[in-house]
Order: structure tokens, then C-alpha cells, then sequence
């Protein structure tokens, strides 16, 4: 018998294509040969079979040669099934994991002889359910790939389970319960947000005219969790159970009466029986699983929070990285999570590698944190043994790919604790075909250049940081305050120009070495062949000008401040004509990506916000020029622009319109120089 199967335009991919995890299995797979293969061959087949009832104990698949005419995968799961399918496309015909938002190229063949038949075998997993909340997935919302939004998450969906996932919370609100159907067609597990227990909707989407008290309306809560369950109850769930607010907040604040923590215990915990009652009495064999997050820490801490045995416990980071409780506005009690191990029950982790909290998080760039640190900390989760579960937030993806890859790598069995220039050196070895050391030099130098905004190793500043202080400046200025709003997690109870001192003496020794990392960045950008300079464009290079153009924009915007001050309003107006310019870049960078495909995904840019932070500027520069340049806004032109004699002459007032503010700024600068 033969021992080889060729592979060849040729070769027919068929399953039962009554099952819909099936199907898409074969579409992907199928759409795989035909990028790879260009010759034609003998008419075989690869058949993928489900064996038994699909409801076996373990996803492991079998690759099987029957003849030299046909090959069959098999497994007694339909995700068994899809995950043997990724394996062909993977090792066989050269398909990246990150193939669809990294841009790998695949290589082209005539055809493919293939005989490791053994070789195809599912890893090693040390975590059980391993998964994406794909979260604040905003950049998403508006962008289409192949002139399609579903298509974006259904490739969404294949990179996790190529990436070994299981569990999805697929979206956000409104997106988790849209794309729920299209996730499990894939074959995944489906998780819920910890602010939508049980996946139901929200008490204010289904009764936006009564007040979301569970203790006014206990049995229209009911009532939505209920349809929910009775929704989920025959799908592969994992469904979260407990109680917060409408929208990501403790639930007391949507109501009109003091809590003590007792309380707040005894209706969490009343509310926690009643939902796993629910959901056992429809499936006593469902999992579930509660969020150990935000104020539910505290209760537990107090020793107050009373879960059933057989709950998942999911505890958080705090947002940068390190298992602790995270920071809620100007309060950061930094709460350690590891030492709440219990080896009786079963515990998972949520971890970020994105974040967004309105202060200092990374929504549009890569998390600001050492891989290292990130790397020891999900090992020293393993070590605690709080890894039965763990979702990683993904935020939109595109921005996060490094730390998705490096949070992947840790769900297996063989994952090792690393050095920065290991981790760093085996993704940009992968990833990139030229230049390697200059690009990991570049990935390193990220790190290194991203700055604290307090003493503790996370506490450092990602995008959000530049731009909502900007714009907390803008209205304090403009509003005659006498201090920037809720900074007091970073600047203490100062007044605004202590705060803005201490700002400028943070930020301030770090705008050299980022704009010496972006011209270098920039420098090596331009030697690289175009597939890698297209990744690296868009995988590190916009990171380090998200950083590098708003930090400069920030310090030009605390200059301009001082110098109205100052009565320099001519001065002031240039600095923030400046400011403008330098948050321009970014976004010309964004839509003049040189991959086509990402010019638009970053045009929904709603929590960091760049072009809101240009438009501020623009209103304030315009403020400081009606000021400077009086109300018909042509006293500069006269006093700086004109030839004297023309100045003085007032035969006409004036001779055209006055300029606007981008062309008085341009002229200004010219006529300066």
C-alpha cells in the first residue's frame, strides 16, 4: 500500500454536511488547499468524520491513511474534528495560525506529498478551557473584511481554535449575543461577560422604563434569565453566574439606598443559589462559573461570598498585567489574587492584554508590559493551580497579537518560563523571513521605552494615558478649573499646576528615547522586504508611534498652557498648532497603511480616541487664537504676515477672508523660519 497522499487542486475535502462544525471545518480546509496548491492530480479525498454520537470525553483526533485515494481524520467530538482539520492546514500545508492578521505568506506548490500521517496529533493542554473574550471590540464594529462583518468573526473564531482555544465570549453586549450561533457552528464552547449573568440580556434593553432594581423587580430578572438559559440549555455553555449593575459596574450603584457589605453579600449570594438553581434544574450536568472581580473581591475577602462547590472560580488581573485587584479609579487596594488557591474546587483566570479603564490602559497598542513579567505571572498562576480556566482578553486583536500568541503558548503542557530576548526572539523568528535582530531589538527597545507612571513595575503608562490626560486638560483650561478631574491615582490631591509639573517631570525624560525609537523603528522599516515591512508596520512600528506622537502632542499641550499664561497667546497658539500635528501622524499612518486590508480598522478608535483628541485641539487653539488674534482673527496676519506699509494701510479693513487656523499656523511657521 502506498505510505504517501498527494495533495493536489484535485483533492475533494468531504464530511456530513448535515453538521455545521463539520462543514466549516471542510470550507476551511478546502479554502486552504486552493491558496496552496496549483497543479492538478489524482481525484482523492480527505474525509472528516465524526465517530459515535460527538459527545466523547477528549477533542483528540486521529489522522489516518486508508489508501493512497483517501485520508481520514477522526474524533468523538465535532471540535476533535475542526481541530484536526487546522492541523492539516497547519503543519501540512504551511498555514500560520496568525496567517490572517499578521499576513503571513503561504508558500505555493504545484502539489504536496504528504506521508507524517502519525505526526498530526493534538498537544499537550495543561488548561482545560482555554479561551478569548474577544472585549471592547469597538475597532471591529465598523470594519468588514471582504466587504463583511461576519466573515471578520468567523476568522476571529479559526484563529482560536487554531490557536488550541475551546471557550469564546464572542463580543461584547450586543455582539456577544449576535455572534453566539456563528461561534459554536465553529465548534466552540460558549462563555458570558461577567456583567451579563448567564448570558441574558440586560434588565434596561428589555425594560428601559423601569428602574434595574432586583429588589423592586426580583421576578423579571427571573424572567430574562430564564429565556437565557432556556436559549442555551441544549449548547455547549459555560454559564457565568452572579450579579453586577446595567453595564460594568457593582449593581448598588443603580440604586437609591445605603448598602453594607453585608448586604451586598447577602444579594449576591441570594442571587448566585437562584441562578445555579435555575440552571441545574435545565441541565444538571452544565457548568458553571462566577467572576471573582471588581467589588465581588472584597466580599470574598471579608469571607462573605458563598459559591456552590462545583463553580468555577474566575479570578482577574488588574488590568497591566500582574494578578492583583485592579485599580478603580483613584482606588487601588492591589488585592493579592494567588493566595485565594483552594485546591478543592476549580478556579480559572481573565486575564488582559488589553484593557481599557479612561486612564492609563492599552486600547491601540500593544500591552506596555515586559513578556517576561507577563510570562512569570501566568506560570505563577500554574503554580497556584488557578488554571483550570483561562480567557484572555483580546481586546480587537490586531493591536494585541504578540501577547495573544504568548498567552496561547502557555495553555500548553510544555509552556516554559522565558527570558524577554527568548520570548521576543522566538515570535519575531517566526514571524519575520528578514532582519531578525534589528526587529527584535525594535520589540525589546518597546518595553523599554514605555515609562511608569508610579513606582510598582506595572504601573505603566499604555495610549489612554496621553490622551484623556490631554483631554482632561482642555476642559480644565477651558473651564477656568483649578485641577485636572479624578487624576489622583497618578497625581495625587495637587492643583493644576503642581499636577501638570509632575506630569511634565514624568513624561518628560521619556519623549527622547521614544522619538529615538521611532526614527530607528522608522529607519529599519524602510530596509525591510515588503511582507515583513508590512507586519512590522502594523505588529510594532504603530504602537511606538501611537506612544511617540501622543506623548509629544501632551507635553506641546502643558507648553501651550504655560505660555497663555504667560500671555504669549501667538506662542501658545504654534504649540498646540503642533500638538495637532503630531496626533496627525497617527492617523495618517492609519490610513495610509501599506497593507491594504488594515488602512480602515483603526477608523472606530472610540475609548483612546486620537481624531476627538485633534478635534479638542483644534477648539482650543481656535480659543486661544480669538484671544490672540482678536475677533476678526486677522491681527497676526497684519503684524506678521504683511509687509508694514500694507499692515498700516486701512483703506480696506481687509482683503480676503482671515485664514483658517491650519493656514495661519503653516504661514506663521513659514515666515518664522
Amino acid at each position: 500500500m502506498s505510505t504517501k497522499f498527494v495533495i493536489s487542486k484535485d483533492t475533494a475535502v468531504q464530511t456530513d454536511f448535515s453538521n455545521e462544525v463539520l462543514r466549516n471545518a471542510v470550507s476551511i480546509l478546502k479554502r486552504d488547499i486552493e491558496t496552496t496548491v496549483t497543479g492538478n492530480g489524482p481525484k482523492n479525498t480527505i474525509t472528516l468524520t465524526l465517530n459515535g454520537d460527538g459527545n466523547g470525553d477528549s477533542d483528540e483526533y486521529a489522522v489516518r491513511l486508508i489508501d493512497a485515494d483517501h485520508v481520514e481524520v477522526v474524533s468523538t467530538t465535532e471540535l476533535g474534528v475542526m481541530y484536526g482539520a487546522l492541523a492539516i492546514s497547519r503543519s501540512v500545508l504551511g498555514v500560520d495560525n496568525f496567517w490572517f492578521w499578521l499576513d503571513t505568506k503561504t508558500p505555493k506548490h504545484a502539489i504536496i506529498e504528504w506521508s507524517a500521517f502519525d505526526s498530526l496529533k493534538m498537544p499537550d493542554y495543561h488548561v482545560k478551557y482555554r479561551g478569548w473574550f474577544v472585549n471592547d471590540e469597538l475597532l471591529f464594529n465598523n470594519w468588514q473584511y471582504r466587504e463583511s462583518g461576519e466573515y471578520v468573526w468567523k476568522l476571529i473564531f479559526e484563529t482560536l481554535l487554531r490557536c488550541g482555544g475551546n471557550v469564546v465570549i464572542p463580543g461584547t453586549d450586543k455582539n456577544s449575543h449576535s455572534n453566539r450561533t456563528l461561534a459554536a457552528a465553529m465548534g466552540l464552547t460558549i462563555a458570558h461577560h461577567h456583567a451579563e449573568p448567564l448570558g441574558a440580556e440586560m434588565f434596561s434593553r428589555v425594560y428601559p422604563d423601569l428602574e434595574a432594581s432586583y429588589l423592586k423587580y426580583p421576578e423579571l430578572f427571573k424572567k430574562i434569565w430564564q429565556e437565557s438559559i432556556d436559549r442555551q440549555k441544549d449548547t455547549n455553555t459555560i454559564f457565568n453566574i452572579g450579579f453586577r449593575g446595567q453595564g460594568d459596574r457593582p449593581f448598588w450603584a443603580d440604586e437609591d439606598r445605603e448598602y453594607t457589605l453585608q448586604d451586598k453579600a447577602d444579594v449576591i449570594n441570594s442571587v448566585i443559589k437562584l441562578q445555579y438553581d435555575m440552571v441545574k434544574k435545565a441541565d444538571p450536568n452544565a457548568i458553571c462559573s462566577t467572576n471573582i472581580y471588581g467589588e465581588t473581591t472584597a466580599i470574598y475577602n471579608a469571607g462573605l461570598l458563598k459559591l456552590p462547590k462545583d463553580v468555577i472560580q474566575i479570578w482577574a488581573d488588574n488590568g497591566y498585567g500582574t494578578m492583583v485587584s485592579r485599580r478603580q479609579g483613584n482606588d487601588d487596594p492591589r488585592s493579592e489574587v494567588l493566595s485565594a488557591k483552594d485546591d478543592s474546587i476549580s478556579q480559572g483566570i481573565y486575564y488582559h492584554v488589553a484593557f481599557h479603564d479612561l486612564q492609563a490602559s492599552n486600547f491601540l497598542t500593544l500591552l506596555q508590559i515586559d513578556p517576561h513579567y507577563v510570562a512569570n505571572q501566568l506560570t505563577e498562576v500554574r503554580k497556584a493551580g488557578m488554571d483550570d480556566l483561562v480567557m484572555c482578553n483580546t481586546g480587537s486583536i490586531k493591536p494585541h497579537i504578540f501577547y495573544i500568541w504568548l498567552v496561547a503558548q502557555s495553555w500548553r503542557e510544555d509552556f516554559k518560563l522565558e527570558s524577554n530576548e527568548q520570548i521576543i526572539a522566538e515570535y519575531v523568528d517566526h514571524f519575520y523571513g528578514s532582519h531578525q535582530n534589528e526587529i527584535a531589538d525594535v520589540y525589546r527597545r518597546y518595553f523599554e521605552t514605555t515609562f511608569n507612571y508610579r513606582d510598582i513595575e506595572d504601573q505603566k503608562a499604555g495610549d489612554e494615558f496621553d490622551e484623556y490626560t490631554l483631554r482632561k486638560l482642555i476642559r480644565t483650561w477651558l473651564n477656568h478649573e483649578d485641577k485636572l478631574p479624578d487624576m489622583e491615582w497618578v497625581t495625587g490631591d495637587r492643583m493644576l499646576d503642581n499636577q501638570l509639573a509632575m506630569i511634565t517631570d514624568m513624561i518628560t525624560p521619556h519623549i527622547k528615547p521614544f522619538v529615538k525609537l521611532d526614527n530607528d523603528a522608522q529607519i529599519l522599516m524602510k530596509q525591510l522586504p515588503e511582507d515583513d515591512r508590512g507586519r512590522f508596520f502594523n505588529d510594532i512600528w504603530l504602537s511606538i508611534a501611537i506612544h511617540t506622537y501622543s506623548i509629544q502632542a501632551l507635553q506641546l499641550t502643558m507648553d501651550a498652557f504655560d505660555e497663555f499664561g504667560n500671555g504669549d497667546n501667538l506662542k501658545s497658539f504654534l504649540s498646540l498648532s503642533d500638538a495637532i500635528d503630531q496626533l496627525r501622524v497617527i492617523v495618517n499612518a492609519w490610513h495610509h497603511n501599506p497593507t491594504e486590508k488594515w488602512a480602515h480598522i483603526y477608523d472606530n478608535d472610540c475609548y483612546t480616541n486620537i481624531t476627538l483628541a485633534i478635534d479638542t485641539l483644534k477648539t482650543l487653539r481656535n480659543y486661544v487664537r480669538i484671544i490672540g488674534d482678536g475677533p476678526d482673527e486677522d491681527q497676526w496676519e497684519r503684524q506678521y504676515l504683511m509687509l508694514p506699509s500694507d499692515g498700516k494701510v486701512m483703506l480696506l479693513s481687509n482683503t480676503h477672508k482671515a485664514y483658517s487656523d491650519d493656514e495661519m499656523a503653516l504661514r506663521l511657521k513659514g515666515d518664522k523660519d
